[in-house]
């Protein structure tokens, strides 16, 4: 008898192993779920607030045919009112089953909304709602926002297609991803700041410049154009890979620098209550392009100073110019500069953060370049 105890002990926690892997009793299918990826938010023609949601269809992913017509992999639904939270109630109406929101990609803004709404405001919902996660993108749109959310090719998630993209960091040309989370920091501080401006062009996503967000008003007040984003990316070191123009003359054929490492130091400098900052930029990189045959051989020396000095005189254009429409035409700072200032000079922050924006636009800025090439790719060797 004894003996038996363990036994039926044993085959007793079995069976109730057995009946907890049968499933949860609170689980839901998925084809019973509208699993939403993708907002757009657009200022509506009353006035109102106009949302768009993208929802994905399982079965239809993955299930092309050549006798039926390819079904979308995803859905949009629209629904219009003053704010978020009763256009998601309407929108529940338009189709059956619960709406997920954790698998939400991206929150793509109309310009003219942006301009006219706190992006604060806009995204509240999202930051409140515990279903969405930080590490949502947000993008604003040069055109209807709902746009962006459409494509012609069979099997595309547009939402997903554009989060892809952005994380990918392939050009200078375009800004680092931002999330709801970093927003969140920004808006509270009223930092002003930049959000990656995309557009739809022949069907296709375009990554067209940077939307500014005034810190004071939390607003979109102006267009960077993709020049002055690579400014900003050599300003800030943020840029990953992209190429420069390394030649000055017409008569020269391109010449084009690839980066491989970039890296930047804004140092500001107090004295006697006069705010400076020093900008020192390095990158190094090798030679991706030469059109140039009165220059050969490429490797010899005067014709790598030669190369670097025309890639350093680039950059150096890049960042003049953009910290010019920073400074005087829309009088915000969106290179970190304030953030520098903070870091290293706190007191004398204390005495500026009211109106940074103001007093950055009247601040001395210096700049020194400096680009070495350190290979030339297939043609030539490796310099020493």
């Amino acid at each position: 008898m004894k003996k038996c105890k363990p036994i039926l002990r044993n085959s007793f926690v079995s069976m109730l192993l057995l009946f907890l892997l049968s499933g949860c009793w609170s689980s839901k299918s998925i084809e019973d779920l509208n699993i939403a990826v993708g907002t757009a938010v657009d200022k509506s023609k009353d006035g109102k607030i106009r949302s768009t949601l993208q929802y994905v269809i399982p079965g239809a992913i993955g299930n092309s045919t050549n006798k039926l017509p390819q079904q979308k992999p995803y859905i949009n639904v629209s629904a219009t009112g003053i704010s978020q939270e009763p256009i998601g109630w309407e929108t529940t109406l338009r189709r059956e089953g619960s709406i997920s929101g954790a698998h939400e990609k991206a929150v793509i803004i109309g310009q003219d909304l942006a301009r006219e709404e706190p992006i604060r405001e806009i995204t509240d919902l999202f930051f409140r709602d515990i279903d969405i996660r930080g590490s949502t993108l947000i993008f604003i749109s040069k055109g209807e926002a709902a746009r962006t959310l459409e494509s012609k090719e069979a099997e595309v998630i547009p939402a997903i297609r554009l989060v892809e993209i952005a994380k990918q960091e392939l050009t200078t040309r375009a800004l680092r991803h931002l999330s709801l989370m970093k927003i969140w920091g920004k808006s509270n501080s009223q930092t002003s700041f930049l959000i990656q401006l995309i557009d739809l062009k022949k069907g296709e996503i375009d990554f067209n410049g940077a939307a500014v967000i005034k810190g004071r008003t939390n607003k979109m007040i102006g267009i960077l154009n993709k020049e002055e984003i690579e400014g900003i990316n050599w300003i800030t070191g943020e840029g990953k890979s992209g190429a420069v123009k390394a030649f000055q003359k017409k008569s020269d054929k391109p010449t084009y620098y690839q980066i491989q490492s970039m890296k930047s130091k804004i140092k500001p400098h107090v004295t006697g209550g006069r705010i400076s900052f020093d900008v020192k930029i390095e990158s190094e990189g090798r030679i991706a392009e030469y059109w140039n045959p009165h220059f050969k051989p490429a490797f010899k020396n005067k014709t790598i100073k030669h190369i670097e000095n025309a890639a350093a005189k680039e950059v150096t254009h890049l960042v003049v110019n953009t910290t010019k429409k920073m400074q005087k035409e829309f009088g915000v700072d969106v290179g970190g500069f304030g953030n520098q200032l903070r870091i290293q000079y706190p007191n004398v922050w204390k005495n500026v953060k009211g109106n940074w924006d103001e007093k950055f636009s009247e601040i001395p800025i210096t700049y020194d370049v400096s680009i070495t090439i350190k290979d030339y790719g297939m043609i030539g060797s490796k310099k020493k």
